[in-house]
This record gives C-alpha cells, sequence and structure tokens, in this order.
C-alpha cells in the first residue's frame, strides 16, 4: 500500500508498543471489539449532549453478539498518549452504539473526554486493555457533516463516506437528506415602489438598492396578513402596476446541495430571478415582462396567502453572495391589493461532501 494510503487511515489491530510519532500503518489482521464508527469534529447543530452543548462527538459500535465492558480500554486522540481518556466500568451491550462528546471536559464522566477535535484534520485512537487499536485518521470536514462508516464497523476502501447531521448513537446509514430553509418567508426585501422601473443590472449582484425601500415580508398593501406596507402610488385609480424586489442569500458549502425550492406568495403575478436568470413566473403571460405588463387574472381569496413551490435547479446557486430578484405585477391599475413574500430552501444529500475521506 502506497505511502499516502497508509497515512490517511488504518482501522484494525496495531502493536501493542503503541508508537508515538509513526504514522499508523495500513490495516492488518481482523479488527479489535469494539469500531470508532462515525465522527463529528465540527458539530455545530446536528447533535447536543445533555446539557445543551453541541460539542465534536465520537461513536463507538459494538459489533458482535456479546456485551463489551470497557474497563482498561482508552480513547485519544494523540497515540503519544494513549491513556488520554482511560473508560471505568461501562459496558456496550451487543449491537451497542456509545457516543462519546470530545468536548475538552476532563473528570465529568466516561461520556466526555478530555480532547476535541479538530475540523482540518487529525487521528483518533481506541485502545483495548491487550494494546491493540481501532485508529481512524481523517483530512477537513465541513461543519456538521460526519466522517462515517458505510455500514456499522465496515472496512475496505469504499466504507467511508460523509453524512449531514450524521446518525449519532444509532445505526449509520447513507444519510437522509436534510432540508435547509436559507431564506424563509419574512424575510426582509429591499423593495422599489414608484412606479419606474429600476436601472440595469436590478436583477444580478452590484447593484446598488440603497435608495430603495426595505422590510420584512409580506411586502405590500390592502390585507392584514402585509408586514410590510408599500405604495402603490398618488392615485388609488391608477395604481402602480410593476413593484420590484431584491434581497442576497449568503451561501456555502454548494458541493452538498443537491436540490433547490422557491416557494412564492404573490398577488397578481410574479416572475422571479436568481442571479440574473429567470426561474420562475406565476400569473404572468410569457415574453419580457415591462412595467405596465398586466397580470392574468386577479387574485382574491385564499389564493392571496398562497405559497406556490417552484422547483431551482442548484448549478445557479454560486458560493457567496446570491440575489434573488423579483418583479410583482397587479391584474388592473384599480387593484385593491397586492401582496408579496418568497421563501429559498435548499436540500443537502447525506452521502456527497467535500473533504478527505479515510480510504480504509
Amino acid at each position: 500500500m502506497g505511502v499516502a494510503l497508509a497515512l490517511l487511515l488504518a482501522c484494525g489491530r496495531q502493536p501493542a508498543q503503541r508508537p508515538a510519532a509513526s504514522p499508523p500503518p495500513a490495516t492488518r489482521g481482523e479488527p479489535i471489539a469494539l469500531c470508532i464508527n462515525e465522527v463529528m469534529p465540527g458539530n455545530r447543530a446536528a447533535a447536543f449532549d445533555e446539557n445543551g452543548h453541541a460539542g465534536d462527538w465520537i461513536e463507538l459500535h459494538n459489533p458482535s453478539d456479546a456485551a463489551v465492558d470497557l474497563a482498561g480500554w482508552s480513547i485519544t486522540d494523540d497515540r503519544a498518549d494513549p491513556d488520554r481518556h482511560v473508560f471505568g466500568r461501562r459496558s456496550i451491550e451487543p449491537g451497542g452504539f456509545l457516543l462519546l462528546w470530545a468536548d475538552d471536559l476532563a473528570g465529568v464522566g466516561d461520556t466526555h473526554l478530555p480532547f476535541s477535535l479538530k475540523a482540518d484534520g487529525e487521528e483518533v485512537a481506541l485502545f483495548d486493555p491487550e494494546g491493540d487499536a481501532s485508529v481512524v485518521a481523517y483530512g477537513a470536514v465541513h461543519d456538521d457533516f460526519s466522517l462515517a462508516r458505510r455500514t456499522d464497523c465496515c472496512t475496505g476502501e469504499d466504507c467511508w463516506t460523509h453524512v449531514f447531521r450524521g446518525t449519532p448513537g444509532g445505526p449509520n446509514t447513507p444519510g437522509a437528506p436534510a432540508t435547509d430553509a436559507v431564506l424563509p418567508l419574512g424575510s426582509t426585501w429591499s423593495y422599489l415602489d414608484t412606479g419606474n422601473p429600476p436601472g440595469a443590472g436590478w436583477k444580478r449582484a452590484g447593484f446598488d438598492d440603497s435608495g430603495w425601500g426595505s422590510g420584512p415580508g409580506p411586502l405590500g398593501y390592502g390585507d392584514g396578513h402585509i408586514a410590510t406596507t408599500i405604495s402603490y402610488g398618488g392615485d388609488p385609480d391608477d395604481k402602480s402596476v410593476t413593484t420590484w424586489f431584491r434581497t442576497t442569500v449568503e451561501l456555502s458549502d454548494l458541493d452538498d446541495v443537491t436540490a433547490a425550492e422557491i416557494g412564492l406568495l404573490r398577488d397578481d403575478g410574479a416572475v422571479v430571478y436568481v442571479n440574473g436568470e429567470e426561474v420562475a413566473r406565476s400569473n404572468l403571460p410569457e415574453g419580457a415582462p415591462s412595467p405596465d405588463t398586466l397580470a392574468q387574472e386577479a387574485v382574491g381569496g385564499s389564493s392571496e396567502t398562497a405559497v406556490w413551490p417552484f422547483d431551482l435547479d442548484p448549478a445557479l446557486l454560486v458560493e457567496g453572495d446570491n440575489v434573488i430578484a423579483v418583479e410583482v405585477h397587479q391584474a388592473a391599475p384599480t387593484s385593491s391589493d397586492l401582496g408579496f413574500d418568497l421563501s429559498l430552501t435548499v436540500t443537502r444529500g447525506g452521502a456527497s461532501a467535500p473533504g478527505a475521506v479515510p480510504a480504509r
């Protein structure tokens, strides 16, 4: 096995003398009775301990059909100091799991460890009483992603994966997709309610909307659910047909995003743009809309507060700032009300994430 692979991961029996500085050797022999099954070095909101603290964590698993007494076992993040945490008399039942909090707390019980994990990579070693070890060396891992065996205590080159939010204290799975409301309903929007169209580039980053109004959604007028009242112009019988809205959403780790969805509240019609590209159109005719383009029909009743879903291609999103721009059109200049709000949610798949995964 090559040197790079040997440096990346070793899980199996290790020499009893516990070398202090040498890199973990390649896997040899049968695994010890327990394994390090999953680690999360950047826990921010994936799991919480009994005190509500989101600390780094390590999961041990007993794959056998007999209980394993942890007395005499130890765990460490430094093989030069193999006894950083020595377990007392605690057992892991057949097929059971033990979740350990790597929160740099000493002397508070066997489930809290006197060290934390490095998100940019390190190694963790579990030693049995005979000095044999399960050693996991990992590279950089994103926040709230665990490094997990695809099946509990598996071995082999394809054993490891990343799992969003992990499966702490339970069987490892490929990771259920998780939905993240990156722009919830009720967020703050900039708006232009003068009836005069904005300048070129209003749908993209770099446009100066500092002179626009601002407020949380829903925005509009004439209805009780409106949170921010905007202007329709000076003549109630000849209201502005179109109002323009903008906001910016900062996104990261887009390699993890497998799907995205927009939720649109519009009264009457609207076109939605993401980073300058049209992504949704509702109750408006085809073609490039002008400030005088009317919605196809007036909206009333429950439709005034309905949120319409639209799939969004995640490829249109970018790392950093994303501009969401919307133009809302009335069905007539005499319309009594206007309403707008929008949400953006992304789905992060469980089994695909950037970062170095142990090879064995």
